[in-house]
């Protein structure tokens, strides 16, 4: 009996006492996936801006759950607007800004030390987690009750924190998307405890903070760009007759991975032969033949900022007559954009210049014009997210980032040709934040045969 019970402490010993890893640094005890962000100070700026913006009431920012248990296998991932504030990835958190007395308040669970021998050590609230994301008031997402003069006092949850603010007539801040989600479900549920709530939806004033970017967003998207422009450089010298696609697109991860990059921005994008001219074809599964172009769109994924690069290349090494033909008439389509990319012009109208350019030159093997097979945007917002908020018809802004690429696209000739590059949009003009890779079609083939 006494062994049984000595077996029983020991068990309960090893389940529930913290792990040799609480010795680890608090970067490896934050639930994160990337090795670059921000600092502190760069999410308590957006904080600030975005309290000064609403000016009053209550500001909830709600991050992504993780139920993950004992064997469950996954990866997690924040959302991106509650970690465009906050830098911070640790599941299940949720933060409360009050503007009016510049008070911030961070939720995260208890440390459940069990879980962790299977998901890896995290932070509960305490002192590290305050030094990691310079939040000095962290409090337990679930709230408890605590032993105060003897007796048991009630700790209370965010939401119940949150219901007594909005019980005393606040305003309820926050960002609502679409139709349904999360939060469209809470401010329900919240009417139900509050019928005269009050909400104000935050979403136009991320979308016009998070286009304009910062000198550390810029730092981290340029970390992605070249990152991918590497693997371009990599992948370039792979292309010959007999190569698969998918060993283009595994050359591209393994740089990505290679370089720190925590991931793909998207699936990437290796059509060729026939596929070069569908747009968005991911499958990566055809062999490649003498006489192809190959469409590779990539881009690498960075402290959560994304690159998004597309160029052309010929699997012999070297460019048919009429494939550079259709690739100076789209390279020429994106220089005419580039020379009037400036502030106060809109997407739409960068288009309209890229698609009068590929109309006016070139026509297909009937004598039409062009213009028809260039069958999608010239450009989107790109940031923490590949397709990044901003309107199409909004006036481009300094600090803005883009991409200019026009495409053209014939499936009679088995043509695709796409050229991609990202700017920065600045007071007088723009900055190519790509500028490195090769793009004339006598650059890519040398780009090719180089070391071959």
């Amino acid at each position: 009996m006494q062994i049984e019970k000595i077996a029983v402490i020991l068990a309960l010993f090893f389940f529930l006492s913290p792990l040799p890893a609480q010795d680890l640094p608090v970067e490896y005890r934050s639930g994160t996936y990337i090795i670059d962000r921000s600092p502190p100070e760069e999410y308590r700026q957006r904080r600030t801006e975005l309290m000064q913006r609403a000016g009053d009431g209550i500001i909830l920012l709600v991050g992504r759950g993780d139920d993950r248990g004992y064997g469950d296998v996954g990866t997690f991932r924040q959302e991106i607007n509650y970690f465009y504030f906050t830098g911070i990835e640790i599941p299940n958190s949720v933060l409360l800004l009050l503007p009016e007395e510049q008070q911030e308040i961070l939720f995260i669970p208890e440390r459940n030390i069990p879980v962790e021998q299977w998901t890896g050590p995290k932070l509960g609230p305490g002192e590290d987690a305050m030094v990691f994301t310079g939040i000095q008031d962290i409090r337990s997402t679930h709230g408890g009750e605590i032993i105060l003069d003897h007796r048991r006092r009630p700790v209370p949850s965010w939401y119940d924190i949150l219901v007594s603010y909005l019980q005393q007539g606040k305003k309820l801040h926050l960002i609502l998307q679409g139709t349904q989600s999360y939060e469209h479900e809470l401010v329900a549920s919240l009417r139900n405890e509050v019928p005269t709530l009050e909400v104000n939806n935050l979403y136009d004033d991320l979308v016009d903070m998070r286009r304009k970017k910062s000198e550390e967003e810029v730092r981290l998207l340029q970390k992605a760009i070249d990152i991918t422009l590497d693997a371009h450089r990599n992948l370039a010298r792979e292309f010959r007759p007999g190569v698969y696609e998918y060993q283009i697109e595994a050359m591209a991860k393994y740089t990505f991975r290679n370089h720190g990059a925590e991931d793909s921005a998207f699936p990437p994008i290796v059509g060729s032969g026939f596929f070069s001219t569908v747009l968005h074809y991911d499958q990566n599964i055809r062999q490649m033949q003498d006489g192809d172009v190959v469409v590779v769109d990539i881009g690498a994924k960075y402290g959560f900022y994304c690159a998004d690069i597309t160029r052309t290349y010929p699997v012999s090494g070297v460019f048919s007559d009429r494939q550079r033909e259709i690739y100076n008439i789209v390279l020429g389509a994106q220089e005419a954009v580039v020379r009037a990319l400036r502030p106060g012009l809109s997407i739409f109208d960068l288009r309209k210049i890229a698609y009068n350019y590929i109309d006016s030159h070139g026509s297909d093997l009937h004598g039409r014009s062009l213009g028809q097979y260039f069958i999608h945007g010239i450009s989107h917002f790109i940031g923490l997210q590949v397709h990044d908020v901003g309107s199409e018809h909004s006036p481009l802004r300094p600090g803005d980032v883009i991409t200019v690429e026009p495409g053209i696209y014939i499936p009679e000739e088995e043509i695709g040709i796409r050229i991609e590059d990202i700017y920065l949009i600045t007071d007088t003009g723009s900055v190519c934040m790509s500028d490195t890779l090769p793009r004339t079609a006598e650059e890519i083939e040398k780009m090719m045969n180089i070391e071959k």
